[in-house]
């Protein structure tokens, strides 16, 4: 009897087996045209979906929207009011109160006309919103990619610590190195090891960061198929550009400008008798059209800089391609050598790190240049 229990556990074991081996090692999940489940443990991310998440769940874009309906009805409630006392005013009845309807109708389109600036200006707010968003998003995304290169390449280097640190514990042991050399060797392990601690921790730090960004829960590990690849810029005048974005009406502006279009409003309503109250509002847009005309010289600023280190990254492209180049052929020369026993396997380990190492210093770079890129054509962002 327990010889034929054993075999049926058995035989109900081995069933189990075959019934996991028949299941998929990945289940996808598709939501409205997205990839967002690879495995288990794991979420496979687009950046484009990273910025459909970020803006579902951005509060600040959802109170931005909700500005806009807010000013709205405030404008709709000065209209309706500078409609009454505008009927009021050209009432030809006997009831005529003579200078106070004047001042009333000033108060009144003065009312209105603040409100159709906070309107339009709540209006402005909301692509500036997804902008920042997106941009927000992108850094995230990026700043993750990093972090998760970093882990790996200290991941490797611990590898080849451990590698040299077994080498030179078995020439140790037949006394072929002293024993300071065999401690430095467990020492260079044991920060190896320190380091791909920090790394990971930075690393689930940066997906916490960019989860936190889209809503999701802390502690999800994303797969991000969207990596940077580096091209060279387009050729632009940077010259016309600086003068598109610092043109009337750039959004890069808007907040100065608008804020010489109040203090003018001010100046204008103003129907006082005090030459000292009109001539502070008179200063008032002295001042708003000073810091219009600073605000202007900084993008200018802002702006030469992103072009000019725009084109920096190409130079520092090129020779990174070419360090990345000797590193390969060091490694192509290294294989052959081990092939024919000239070379030990852990000086190919070394090369293979190097060589990965120039591939994700090319990805920084491209992420740097993207990102510059960004910020030359949206420098509102910065």
């Amino acid at each position: 009897m327990k010889g034929t229990g054993r075999l049926a556990l058995a035989a109900a074991a081995a069933a189990f087996v075959a019934l996991a081996m028949l299941q998929p090692a990945r289940a996808e999940t598709v939501v409205k045209g997205y990839i967002v489940e690879s495995s288990a443990d794991q979420v496979k991310l687009t950046l484009e979906q990273a910025i459909k998440w970020a803006r579902e769940s951005s509060h600040l874009l959802k109170a931005a929207n909700q500005n806009v309906e807010r000013n709205a009805i405030m404008l709709q409630s000065a209209a309706d009011e500078l409609k009454q006392v505008t009927r009021r005013d050209n009432h030809d009845g006997e009831d005529d109160n003579g200078p106070s309807d004047a001042d009333a109708l000033r108060a009144a389109y003065k009312r209105y006309e603040a409100a159709a600036s906070m309107y339009e200006d709540a209006q402005k707010q909301v692509p500036l919103a997804m902008d920042q968003l997106e941009f927000q998003t992108m850094k995230a995304y990026h700043e993750a990619i990093m972090a998760a290169d970093h882990e790996a390449t200290d991941k490797e280097a611990l590898d080849v610590a451990l590698q040299e640190e077994n080498i030179a514990l078995a020439k140790a042991a037949r006394g072929k190195i002293s024993e300071n050399d065999k401690a430095k060797a467990v020492q260079a392990r044991m920060e190896a090891e320190k380091k791909l601690a920090e790394s990971k921790a930075a690393s689930q730090k940066a997906e916490d960061a960019l989860s936190k960004l889209l809503g999701k829960k802390q502690g999800t590990a994303y797969e991000l198929v969207d990596i940077p690849i580096y091209s060279k810029p387009k050729a632009i005048d940077i010259g016309l550009h600086i003068q598109d974005m610092t043109s009337s009406g750039s959004p890069a502006l808007y907040k100065q400008e608008n804020a010489v279009k109040q203090a003018m409003a001010e100046a204008s309503f103003y129907n006082g008798t005090s030459v000292s109250e009109y001539r502070l509002k008179t200063l008032d847009v002295e001042t708003a059209k000073m810091e219009l005309s600073q605000a202007k010289e900084q993008l200018a600023d802002t702006l030469k800089n992103a072009y000019l280190s725009i084109q920096q990254y190409q130079s520092q492209y090129e020779e990174l391609l070419r360090n990345l180049q000797n590193a390969r052929n060091e490694l192509a020369l290294a294989e052959n050598k081990w092939k024919r026993g000239l070379v030990p396997g852990i000086e190919i380990k070394t090369i293979e790190t190097k060589v990965k190492q120039w591939e994700r210093k090319a990805t920084e770079l491209a992420i740097q240049q993207k990102e510059a890129e960004f910020a030359l054509y949206k420098p509102w962002l910065l």
